[in-house]
């Protein structure tokens, strides 16, 4: 298997899990509060901007979903955004973690939600790194597509 294809399927395993986040729009309340008092938070409090952040975070993350499985189309046409994506998902690792902390998310959360995306970060870049010294080596450049 190819440095790309492996690539394109982390990708859409990641796009996938994403788009999943999508099941939190169209959730009952009620589910969601029981969620909210299952990781520990208590009772979720009956507010409009709660409900409308948790429903648009999940739709937005289903979103990005989508754009990382049409990266997953094409890595070497799309290498600067998978690159970029890398570097975002690697920069969401401790900002996750002090965004939640901050926050008061039990730690458990803090610690899956950062270091998932601290991970995938690290393997994409990783992937990416790896093309490109493969190019180096056969004599192509490093600075074309790649993947």
């Amino acid at each position: 298997m190819t440095l790309q294809r492996i690539t394109a399927g982390f990708l859409r395993c990641v796009a996938i899990l994403q788009v999943l986040t999508a099941a939190v729009v169209f959730m009952p309340v009620a589910w969601i509060a029981a969620w909210h008092a299952w990781i520990g938070l208590g009772l979720m409090p009956d507010d409009p901007f709660l409900r409308y952040v948790i429903r648009g975070a999940g739709y937005t993350q289903a979103a990005v979903g989508v754009l990382l499985w049409i990266m997953a189309g094409d890595v070497v046409r799309y290498r600067p955004l998978v690159i970029a994506t890398a570097a975002i998902y690697l920069a969401a690792g401790p900002a996750f973690y002090l965004i939640e902390t901050i926050a008061g998310m039990p730690r458990f959360w803090c610690l899956i939600d950062s270091v998932s995306c601290f991970s995938v970060g690290v393997v994409l870049m990783a992937l990416c790194r790896l093309s490109s010294e493969r190019k180096k080596a056969k004599g192509q450049g490093g600075d074309g597509p790649g993947i």
